[in-house]
């Protein structure tokens, strides 16, 4: 058999760079990176290379599994897809179309974006979840309401200046929200021959804070009071952009007001960044024309997120950087269909009196509601790549939580802590197994590429298109479905596009809009009530939020050295995420654990010396909801008093420690549900 080769886009992360895979005629594969793909220009991280043992490792679900009282036992498609509607039909006929939850996991794939919302929809339920109370939806959801857009992307090649907060693209692989540069291995290169200056604000002395000109080291949580304290030096020095302004903003007064108390000196307290520096910060950020701000996910799983990217955001309109050449920009990007094309009233769905600016249900209202027993809690969830028993805070109290379902079908590829408390598992195709697409922004406009199908499925694996309409058929709700499989529901996706599949197919990418335009609030304004920058939001202040960022405890509730001694618990933890792999996959790949081969606590050597640790010790990390074993690592890349734990591993397929055991979960954002991962109190002592 001849051999064939594909151009595809990798679906690990959400980079989504562009591949070639070769397949041989011995059926063997292998894969680099697409010189023609606007994101990545050929280059590709390790991830690609694991793509053909993702798709072969025995841990592959092959077939459908059902929970009895002797274990997990296969069944056929029949069995399986009958036995998820007779119990979805139970439950809807006795407890009402919002007994069903659906929970999605990060869209790394439109495929993982998509699954089972339209069969949601159809059943009637609004209630929408996930893992989006912890990553870039707080983000979105602070922008949407100042800016009128969910997301203004850094213009890095017009910029004078970057500012990294919270963000470590060089460890993500990600410089932007879904924009292409022409090439992510040249960004920051391009960066240093320009001279333009990089500053990055992060706790952790990271990959992209030591490529920066500056490191402005911050304590975890720390950044609305930074924020706060940037925006009065830059009034309080008039040195913001006066005509933008006046002619953009609305709230400028009370915002000024607002601040008037938030002065670097009571910010150095709350951020640990010397008040001198702080007032320097504010003045390059505003004095440097232009400049951009690209915020990250170290601003998400704090307990005051939402408030931080407030900050972030008026910032940007504060100094006219706002949609302008080398500011943060909103790039161009192709109009899709959306799902579930049913209406489903977002006022119906559980927790929206208590969440109603966030896009779906926060996953701890869902929780609270089924520890609770709530009357109108959900009876039934539907997981589509997601792993909610790692992912969300308080690993004990999430895992109740979910065996309170009176039904939990889990659809996936490999089997994780979700799945082993399922009682129906779905083997789900990988995305190297079946069609799908994403939708890309650019200076030079919006384009899609494709993703195809490379190998035959693994064992009894199904696309989730086809096991969801096959489900909606069964409980006769697929007569209004715009799609039955996989490129039915591509083509139905990409039609507000203009492109056709065949055109796809053909050319791989296709630019769907003309290149970047700038400054378009000159001709309709901002997508807010008033048109304008929203500086004080009517959209929070109508919801009975506060209309201005204020300051709260980052953990939601304090923890000053003092008491965190008194409880035994004199540190304080945080996450991070090792380049290798993706969220809570790919701990069983060796191609991937091979360099990371455990997960660690890195910790300041002073503290290790305090407590008789060296490097490479098995330790264990304890705090108030539980322990668990690690190997330390020695770094000055963090300071005393925060040790710093690897984020991913505790799936069954790799059998290690998750950090999520003593994460707590009885504090969140208000607005976004948002858990402090990134900062908790905890012990570290030596068990070597």
């Amino acid at each position: 058999m001849e051999g064939k080769t594909y151009r595809s886009i990798c679906q690990f992360c959400h980079t989504n760079c562009g591949i070639v895979v070769h397949r041989s005629g011995d059926g063997s594969i292998s894969v680099k990176g697409d010189p023609g793909h606007p994101m990545n220009r050929g280059r590709c991280c390790p991830k690609v290379a694991a793509i053909p043992e993702v798709i072969a490792s025995e841990d592959r679900l092959k077939v459908p599994m059902r929970k009895t009282s002797r274990g997990f036992e296969k069944v056929s498609w029949n069995q399986a897809l009958e036995f998820a509607a007779e119990r979805l039909g139970e439950i809807r006929e006795r407890f009402g179309p919002l007994s069903l939850a659906r929970c999605g996991g990060a869209p790394v794939s439109y495929q993982c974006r998509d699954g089972f919302l339209e069969f949601t929809g159809a059943f009637g339920s609004p209630n929408f979840t996930g893992a989006a109370n912890l990553c870039m939806v707080p983000r979105m959801t602070a922008f949407m309401a100042i800016t009128g857009g969910i997301r203004a992307e850094p213009d890095y090649d017009h910029t004078g200046l970057v500012l990294f907060w919270g963000s470590d693209p060089l460890t993500s692989e990600r410089f932007g929200s879904y924009a292409a540069y022409n090439g992510l291995g040249q960004i920051i290169p391009r960066l240093k021959e320009r001279g333009t200056r990089m500053i990055s604000i992060d706790p952790f002395h990271s990959r992209t804070a030591a490529q920066a000109d500056e490191w402005v080291r911050i304590k975890p949580g720390g950044d609305v009071a930074l924020g706060l304290a940037m925006i009065h030096v830059i009034i309080r020095e008039s040195l913001y952009d006066r005509g933008f302004v006046e002619a953009h903003t609305s709230g400028f007064d009370a915002l000024a007001d607002h601040v008037q108390a938030f002065t670097p000196q009571w910010a150095e307290i709350l951020t640990g960044i010397p008040a001198k520096t702080i007032e320097n910060l504010a003045r390059t950020y505003a004095t440097t024309k232009p400049a951009t701000i690209y915020e990250g996910n170290g601003l998400d799983m704090i307990a005051n997120g939402v408030d931080a990217v407030r900050t972030v955001a008026i910032l940007i309109g504060l100094t006219g950087n706002l949609d302008v050449p080398g500011g943060n920009v909103f790039m161009p990007f192709a109009q899709q269909s959306s799902l579930p094309t049913q209406t489903v009233s977002r006022e119906r769905r559980l927790g929206y009196e208590q969440f109603p600016l966030f896009m779906e249900v926060p996953f701890p209202a869902v929780k609270e509601a089924l520890l609770s027993e709530e009357e109108g809690r959900p009876r039934a969830m539907i997981v589509h790549h997601c792993n909610p028993a790692l992912i969300q805070a308080n690993e004990k109290r999430t895992k109740q939580a979910l065996r309170k379902c009176d039904f939990l079908m889990v659809a996936d590829i490999f089997p994780t802590a979700t799945t082993a408390l399922a009682d129906l598992v779905l083997p789900i195709q990988s995305d190297f197994e079946s069609f799908g697409y994403r939708a890309y922004s650019s200076t030079e406009g919006g384009f899609l590429a494709l993703a195809r199908p490379v190998v035959p499925p693994v064992g009894e694996s199904r696309s989730v298109f086809e096991v969801e309409y096959a489900l909606a058929e069964k409980l006769g709700l697929h007569q209004e479905y715009p799609f039955h499989d996989t490129l039915s529901w591509l083509k139905h996706m990409i039609q507000p596009t203009g492109i056709s599949f065949e055109q796809l197919d053909k050319e791989q990418v296709v630019y769907a809009t003309p290149p970047v335009r700038y400054r378009k609030y000159q001709e309709g304004g901002f997508n807010t009530p008033s048109g304008k920058v929203e500086f004080y939001s009517t959209v929070f202040e109508d919801k009975g939020y506060d209309p201005l960022p204020v300051y709260s405890e980052p953990a939601g509730e304090p923890l000053d050295e003092a008491l965190c001694y008194g409880r035994g618990f004199p540190l304080l933890g945080c996450t991070k995420r090792p380049a290798q792999f993706v969220h809570t996959k790919f701990r069983n790949i060796e191609a991937l654990t091979k360099s990371y081969p455990d997960p660690l606590v890195w910790l300041h050597p002073q503290d290790a010396s305090e407590r008789d640790i060296a490097d490479g010790n098995d330790v264990e990390v304890s705090s108030p909801r539980g322990q668990i074993t690690l190997k330390a690592r020695l770094t000055k890349d963090t300071q005393p008093g925060y040790i710093w734990i690897d984020f991913g591993w505790g799936n069954p397929t790799d059998g290690k420690a998750s950090i999520n055991i003593l994460v707590d979960d009885a504090n969140f954002d208000p607005v976004s549900g948002g858990t402090p991962h990134r900062l908790f109190e905890c012990e570290i002592c030596n068990k070597s």
